[in-house]
């Protein structure tokens, strides 16, 4: 794999932002399995249920493109101490978001474009 794909793995240490990644939930593609065939073992994929950051590492680590398109990735939601992490596609562009965990003051924002 190219050190410099993204990866899903990338992404949530990125949005987990030193946080300790507690769970993971992996999801189907953004368009149902769409896809799927560029993703290694999908359909070994433990998809649905909560796993470990250890258990999903493996799952998540493939490269994909986040450019404009079907998305390339699973959806997932992934939880930290602070934030429940997940996916967005906007207008066919994949990125990740995150929003608090728990009630908290502050300004909300719109996932998926300005």
């Amino acid at each position: 794999m190219d050190d410099e794909a993204t990866t899903l793995k990338a992404w949530i240490e990125i949005m987990a932002d030193g946080e300790p990644v507690e769970a993971v939930v992996i999801g189907e593609m953004g368009w149902g399995d769409h896809g799927s065939e560029n993703v290694p073992g999908y359909a070994e994929q433990p998809r649905g249920q909560v796993l470990s950051w250890e258990q999903a590492i493996p799952w998540i680590s493939y490269g994909f493109d986040e450019g404009y398109g079907a998305p390339g990735c699973n959806a997932i939601w992934a939880w930290t101490p602070s934030w429940t992490i997940g996916i967005s596609k906007y207008d066919g562009s994949t990125s990740p978001f995150r929003i608090p965990r728990n009630p908290t003051p502050g300004m909300p924002e719109m996932p998926g474009g300005n």
